[in-house]
């Protein structure tokens, strides 16, 4: 049996995270790589680990409501060496780190190690997703820094990154948290475009898409993911009306099955 010696937990809707928790697998000995979407139904998630990273995209400059309700969550046995990534289409503002070193503190660990990868940002709602040289310029440089952050952890380095406005950021996010019962209502769904396939249902990391006759409802408890929204392979879902004639964005080394949740 291989030995596990450490331990990533990754977040992603839409492949970014899940790519960097696998680039880092291959490129460190003994990592084992686990869904928080998975880990967090378990009544008592517990990590063993000499190292223990979480690798989650940024939601509204903060931690995504589902990764904080993991942390929160978790135990961690022992003082093993814990880093997390934040992957971005903006790097160095927000506030991820602050937050996830202050749960952490909680349980009497120490966030040792912590960076920014940039990438594809998916929030479509604001703007476009980037050109295709953005994309193919950004992989190129996300991979080389990976490789950086993957002897950083194989030497237990301490390393802190800059997160620019935290208090601003602060605010934004938290404003964000309070009308998450109101999210859901932005989503609309074309019925003469959806074909009934159900990814939307299958990718919901909340189950929080029904779907009684074919098409998907969203109920109230969602974190805004927008992997329904990327992943239905007509457009057919948009958000509001500013995602509509908007690309959508899936990490090209990451396949839509990878990211199913059920």
């Amino acid at each position: 049996m291989r030995e596990i010696r450490t331990v990533i937990y990754y977040y992603s809707a839409t492949g970014n995270s899940l790519y960097v928790a696998r680039e880092l697998q291959q490129a460190i000995n003994g990592v084992e790589i686990r869904s928080i979407v998975q880990a967090i139904q378990e009544d008592k998630p517990e990590a063993k680990a000499d190292c223990v990273g979480f690798v989650f995209p940024m939601h509204y400059f903060g931690l995504p409501l589902q990764v904080e309700e993991f942390l929160h969550k978790l135990t961690i046995l022992e003082s093993p060496y814990i880093f997390a990534i934040a992957t971005c289409g903006v790097p160095y503002w927000g506030r991820p780190f602050v937050d996830a070193a202050k749960i952490l503190q909680e349980k009497n660990q120490q966030l040792q190690a912590a960076w920014y990868v940039r990438l594809v940002s998916n929030y479509i709602p604001w703007r476009d997703i980037a050109a295709d040289w953005q994309i193919a310029v950004r992989a190129w440089l996300a991979e080389r820094k990976l490789k950086k952050i993957a002897s950083a952890i194989g030497t237990r380095e301490q390393h802190e990154t800059w997160q620019l406005l935290r208090k601003f950021c602060a605010g934004y996010h938290d404003k964000w948290k309070a009308r998450q019962q109101e999210i859901a209502e932005n989503f609309q769904c074309d019925k003469e475009v959806c074909t009934s396939c159900g990814l939307c249902e299958r990718i919901c990391p909340k189950g929080n898409i029904l779907r009684p006759q074919g098409q998907p409802i969203w109920q109230q408890d969602c974190v805004e993911c927008l992997g329904c929204l990327h992943i239905c392979p007509t457009e057919a879902i948009n958000y509001g009306e500013q995602t509509k004639g908007r690309k959508r964005y899936r990490h090209q080394l990451v396949k839509p099955a990878d990211l199913l949740q059920r």
